[in-house]
């Protein structure tokens, strides 16, 4: 939920920025990539040495998007938005995770 969420309210908004145009396909690539190791993981024995091996992968994919994320994508981010579309865009995030967050 939260890749769709940020998918839908930060990414896509940077995607029509020149600055920001590879950067946002690159961080949507790597949630998709992310999607695929999930679903592999589920699909394997736990007790298998492949398990282990996508669980590691999942961990190294998943720190680097969140270094991506902190070190370039939400700084350059910030240049690119305005206060008033940084609010917006907070604010409709945070409204679709509350929609679509099962509690």
């Amino acid at each position: 939920m939260h890749a769709n969420a940020e998918e839908r309210h930060f990414y896509k908004p940077l995607i029509t920025n020149d600055m920001m145009q590879e950067k946002a396909r690159h961080g949507i690539a790597e949630h998709h990539e992310i999607d695929e190791l999930i679903e592999k993981l589920e699909e394997t024995d736990y007790d298998s040495s492949a398990w282990l091996k996508t669980a590691k992968d999942l961990k190294e994919k998943v720190e680097h998007h969140l270094e991506d994320e902190e070190h370039q994508f939400f700084q350059l981010s910030g240049k690119v938005f305005s206060e008033k579309e940084k609010i917006t865009l907070a604010t409709s995030y945070r409204k679709y995770m509350k929609e679509n967050i099962a509690v």
